[in-house]
């Protein structure tokens, strides 16, 4: 097995992939839900489940978004008939809503290129591979715990073209990603997840105020006054420190060590599963997944 600090340049590439994936059904899948009118809440939250819609459940995938945007946003799908409510503030996602997805998001795909189109990749075999790690995550012990990988909704079936699959297997290990930095990262902030939020924002762009962070974080929902009491938790637990700038915050020596502790158990619980794939095989998925970021790179610019 090779070195968790070694794979993480797969885990880059692959990220990097999924990044090409969406410049191209993105776009489409926005007009799409506008053409149709199907709120694109519906889609974005795909990747949190369409089953049932709770801040609760909400929470366990993204604790890092105001839980009143979710409050405001699922009020909204219930007049309109996308959500039932149910007890104990659980809403059930009607049919209706999950055939809108399905559609809007095979409009984006349709707009992948054709595997005829790049013939020195061979597509069926990226594909094995990813399944492979796909399913190694499924068989693999807890912690992580499963909740990002067994909920988001998948439209690929199983005749679904190769190209739709690759897709769909690697939001399934991108979902998985986000398991192992909760397991790994929860246990310091609990549910202020803002606190998480401010913390990472030093430790990747150096010195942070609150206007900024409610400027750059939008769509985290949080305003000024919430940022601004979330640094000051920050600076009170050791992670941040008063920069130069008046108001502006920077990371501490002990911010940067938990960070990189925290990136370091990621890492482990993310990559132990890879061990069902051997060198050969991970080079062999290195090299075709290089070639299809940089053939969907050119089809996206092209058009």
């Amino acid at each position: 097995m090779i070195e968790t600090k070694t794979l993480t340049k797969y885990w880059h590439l692959m990220n990097s992939v999924i990044q090409e994936f969406w410049a191209i059904t993105e776009p489409e899948i926005e007009e799409a839900a506008v053409r149709n009118d199907v709120p694109i809440e519906l889609y974005l939250y795909g990747e949190l489940g369409l089953n049932h819609f709770s801040v609760a459940n909400f929470r366990k995938r993204d604790p890092f978004t105001n839980p009143e945007q979710f409050e405001k946003v699922f009020t909204r799908l219930d007049v309109k008939g996308w959500i039932e409510p149910q007890p104990a503030d659980v809403y059930k996602v009607t049919e209706k809503a999950r055939v809108a997805v399905k559609q809007i998001v095979e409009t984006g795909d349709a707009k992948l290129p054709s595997p005829l189109s790049m013939p020195e990749i061979d597509l069926e075999r990226l594909k094995v591979l990813i399944k492979q790690l796909v399913l190694a995550n499924d068989e693999a012990m807890e912690p992580p715990e499963k909740w990002a990988i067994l909920k988001r909704f998948r439209v690929a079936r199983r005749d679904s073209p190769v190209m739709v699959k690759i897709r769909e297997y690697l939001m399934d290990l991108y979902a998985y990603r986000d398991d192992a930095h909760l397991a790994a990262a929860r246990p310091y902030f609990n549910d202020a997840g803002i606190v998480w939020i401010v913390l990472g924002a030093a430790w990747a762009g150096g010195a942070v105020t609150a206007a900024k962070l409610s400027e750059t974080l939008a769509f985290r929902g949080y305003e000024v006054n919430d940022y601004e009491i979330a640094l000051q938790a920050a600076r009170q637990i050791g992670w941040l420190e008063d920069a130069e700038v008046e108001g502006a915050f920077r990371i501490t020596e002990m911010g940067i060590g938990l960070r990189e502790q925290v990136e370091k158990v990621t890492d482990h619980y993310f990559f132990t599963p890879w061990s069902v794939l051997t060198e050969q095989e991970l080079d062999e998925l290195f090299t075709l997944l290089t070639k299809l970021r940089e053939r969907l790179r050119g089809f996206r610019k092209s058009n």
